[in-house]
Formats: structure tokens, sequence, C-alpha cells
């Protein structure tokens, strides 16, 4: 008992020390004094957030962003203390912060592990920010993609949560068995209950490692082609040719055939030609290669090829390859508009004609029998005379 009244007193004297009753008594005795005194309070707290945030950029430029971070949350919360104690002196209230110190005294010990306690997640805090930016660093220089940046957010942050929560509760002496016993059943219940969910998760952890794509690639997956234009650690999002955004699941993806066509910087285009049986097929496929080689879409390696690709019903049909880079959907079809057009004119200007489809109609009999009801002086027509093409 007198230990605490011992201490109860020793605090209101280091909170009201000597010069402090004085001043009370001498300028802060009256409502008018008081009034006044806090409004200058104001504007010099107003003054020194003013001035601190004046001076971070400059010890950011000079001392890095964390550093001048934590300099400024130092000076903030000793600015918000001492606008706190002057507030309780101005008012004569200063036995509220007596009593609320009394309230929060503890031992030793407990005070460690306080302190111990903000200072882990303070560093886990700063630890965060600190791996959040390396890795916005690494995304800016195209190390790592967005998604896979997107999904090291989450790792990373989960990590250091994990690690600095196991060391809390070592610290205040909880039993992590009973902690890990509990979240294994959390986690069996999770899992049957969003298997789906938990599949499409582990699906983007795959896609993160594998990186069979990029944001800005042309793929397609089973009937859906187009542009990625977001990925996610569930779904990946695919914008059409058609203005289409299809979200699909990225379980989806890591099961089915995957085609990128951004993959290799090119992409080859191939279009089928049609010649007339009596057409020299060496010279058409040399007239097909210089058509399409002085192309501005076509690389010039590999070069245009064009091979024989089948016999038709009504033409030899040819097969016209050529390559195109930084593959996309516009200049594909630019590039294949531009070749058949160069064809059709190289094929007009060489006199290499492009069949119809034609049929040959013949009979077995000598003659064709015709009606000749009413038409008697119409004779049989032989049949080498009726064939037509």
């Amino acid at each position: 008992m007198f230990q605490a009244m011992w201490s109860a007193v020793a605090l209101q004297s280091r909170l009201r020390p000597r010069p402090i009753p004085q001043i009370q008594e001498t300028y802060l005795a009256t409502l008018e004094t008081q009034l006044l005194a806090t409004l200058s309070l104001g504007v010099l707290v107003a003054l020194g957030i003013g001035g601190i945030s004046r001076v971070q950029p400059a010890l950011a430029r000079r001392y890095g962003l964390q550093l001048s971070e934590s300099a400024v949350l130092l000076a903030l919360g000793s600015l918000v203390v001492v606008a706190v104690y002057a507030l309780s002196v101005i008012w004569h209230v200063t036995f509220v912060l007596e009593y609320t110190l009394q309230a929060v005294m503890i031992d030793r010990w407990l005070a460690a592990q306080q302190l111990i306690t903000a200072a882990i997640v303070l560093t886990a805090y700063m630890a965060i920010r600190f791996v959040n930016r390396s890795i916005d660093a690494l995304a800016k220089t195209d190390a790592i993609t967005k998604h896979q940046s997107e999904v090291a957010y989450h790792v990373a942050d989960i990590a250091i949560v994990a690690f600095a929560g196991t060391v809390l509760l070592t610290l205040w002496g909880i039993d992590l068995t009973n902690v890990f016993i509990g979240a294994g059943a959390i986690t069996a219940i999770v899992a049957l209950t969003a298997r789906e969910t938990l599949t499409a998760m582990l699906a983007g952890f795959i896609l993160l490692f594998s990186r069979p794509f990029r944001v800005g690639d042309w793929i397609a997956v089973n009937e859906t082609t187009g542009i990625v234009t977001d990925v996610t650690i569930f779904t990946t999002e695919i914008q059409t040719f058609d203005d289409r955004s299809v979200l699909v699941p990225n379980d989806e993806i890591t099961d089915s055939q995957l085609t990128n066509f951004s993959q290799n910087d090119q992409l080859r285009v191939d279009i089928d030609v049609g010649i007339d049986y009596e057409d020299d097929p060496e010279r058409a496929r040399s007239i097909i290669v210089d058509a399409v080689s002085d192309l501005e879409l076509v690389k010039d390696a590999p070069d245009p090829q064009v091979v024989a690709k089948r016999f038709d019903d009504s033409a030899i049909v040819l097969e016209c390859r050529i390559w195109i880079a930084d593959p996309t959907m516009r200049r594909k079809l630019d590039a294949r508009t531009a070749a058949i057009e160069a064809i059709v004119r190289s094929f007009d200007r060489e006199g290499i004609s492009i069949p119809f489809p034609q049929r040959t109609h013949a009979v077995r009999n000598d003659t064709f029998p015709v009606d000749t009801i009413g038409h008697e002086d119409v004779e049989p027509v032989p049949a080498e005379e009726y064939s037509s093409h």
C-alpha cells in the first residue's frame, strides 16, 4: 500500500514539476487565457505537422523512404504526446493523465513483452513494405510479370505475418500445438467446402512458376482465343477479338491445351491458292514467292515458302507460308489480305488462272434421249457433242 501511494506521488511530481503549478496560477488562471493558450497550441501543432511533411521528401532523398517514414511517424507521435500534455496543463487536468498512467502501470516483464511485441509488429510492417517495394522495382524492370508480382505480394505478406504471429504466440506463452491443431481442422473444412477455389488458387501458383504467358499475350484456351488482360491467383481474363471479356479459371488453363501465339515473337500465316490443271505448278510457286516477298508485313527470315498441298476437284492447291513478327490478330489479317491481293495481281499479270468449281457430264450410250413430243423435227444429240465443262 505504501509503495502504491509513493508511486502515485512520484508520478504526480513527474507530471507536474516545480514550474508547472506556478505557470498555471500565474498565466492560466482565467478562461480567456486558457482559450488563448489552446488556440496558440493548435497553431503550433499545425505548424509542426506542416514542417514535418515538408521535411519528409528531403529525408527520403537522403536516407531512403523507409527511414524517412519511420522518422516522420516518431516525430508525429512525439508531437501528439506533447500536445496532449500541454492541453492537460492548460486546463488543469493533469490528474486525468495521472489516473490513466496509474491504470496501465505494469511490472517489468509485462512491459518488456509489450515493447517486444510492438517491435515485432513494427518490424513485420516494415518488412512487408520493403518486400512489396522490391517486387514493384522488379516489375518495373520486366524481371517479373504483373501476374508474378501480384502472387508474390500475397505469398510474401502471408509468410511474414505467419512468422511474426508464431513469434508473438511463443512470446506470450501460448501453446502452438493447439493452434496448429485448430488450423489443421479449419484447413480441412475449407478444403472440403471450397475445393474448386483452392484448386484454382494452386493453379495460379503453377502459372506463376511456369510462366506460360504474360499480360498482353495472344493465347487460345479450349474455345477461347484473345489477348490476356489480367491474371489473378484464381482467374485469367481474356479479351476476345469480338470484344468479349472472358474469365477463365486458372485450373481450366492448367488442365487444357494452351496455345501462346506471342511466345516466339513470330507467327506463320498459311494461305491456300488454287491453280488450273493446265498451269505449271513450279512456275506458279515461283510467282507466288515473288509476289509476297516484298510485302512490308512479311518477314525476310524465314523466307516465304510455297508447297503443293493436294489435288482438288477443280484445281491444284498450293499452300503459301509467310511469317509475321510481333503477332497480333490485326497484323495476321492485314498480312493475309496483302498477300492475297499481291498473288491475284501477279497471276493476272503472268496469265495464271484461279479456277472456279467445274463438273464434266457424260453419258454412256451413243445418244442422249431427248423428249421429242411435239418436236418431231428434233434429232437425238450425240453423246460426244453433249459433253461439256
